[in-house]
C-alpha cells in the first residue's frame, strides 16, 4: 500500500509550487505534518499514490515520521504510556519493521488519514493556494508553530 495524497492537493492546492519541490513526497509531507500537528484525520477520498516507501532524504527520517505518527495515534486512541501491554498491542498493530515504510497496512492507512486531514488544515491555513514555495514555507512554519504552542 502506498502513501496517498488527495488528488486536489496535487492538482489544485499545490499546483503553482509543485515544480519547485524535488519530490512529490514533499507535498505529502506538508499535508501529513499539518494533520499530525493538529491531530486531524480524515477519510481518504479521491487520492493518488505518491510512493510506497520513504524516498530520498526521507529514507533517513522515516523512522522519525513513524515515531511522530505513533505518538499522535496512541494519544488519539487514549492509550496511556504506563499501560505497557496496551501500548505494545497498538504499536504491533500499526508497525511492521520488515516493510520499507516501517508500517503495517493498517498503520499506513491511518498515516494516510493524517495526510488527508492535514490537507483540510492547509486549506484552512491558506486563504488562496500558495504562489511560491518560499511564501508557503514561511506561512506553514508559522501555523505549525502556533498550533504546537497551544
Amino acid at each position: 500500500m502506498p502513501f496517498r495524497i488527495p488528488r486536489k492537493a496535487i492538482n489544485e492546492f499545490f499546483k503553482l509550487i509543485r515544480s519547485e519541490v524535488d519530490l512529490e513526497f514533499d507535498l505529502y509531507y506538508f499535508c501529513f505534518m499539518a494533520g499530525i500537528a493538529t491531530g486531524k484525520k480524515a477519510t481518504i477520498s479521491d487520492s493518488m499514490d505518491v510512493v510506497a516507501y520513504f524516498p530520498g532524504e526521507y529514507r533517513h527520517r522515516g523512522k522519525l515520521l513513524v515515531a511522530l505518527f505513533l505518538s499522535k495515534e496512541l494519544q488519539h486512541l487514549g492509550v496511556k504510556m504506563d499501560e505497557k501491554s496496551h501500548v505494545y498491542s497498538e504499536v504491533s498493530r500499526l508497525v511492521n519493521p520488515e516493510s520499507q515504510d516501517y508500517l503495517s497496512d493498517e498503520g499506513l492507512r491511518e498515516f494516510n488519514r493524517y495526510a488527508q486531514g492535514g490537507y483540510g488544515v492547509l486549506k484552512e491555513w491558506f486563504e488562496t493556494r500558495p504562489q511560491s514555495l518560499e511564501a508557503f514555507l514561511r506561512r506553514f512554519k508559522v501555523k505549525v508553530d502556533e498550533t504546537l504552542a497551544t
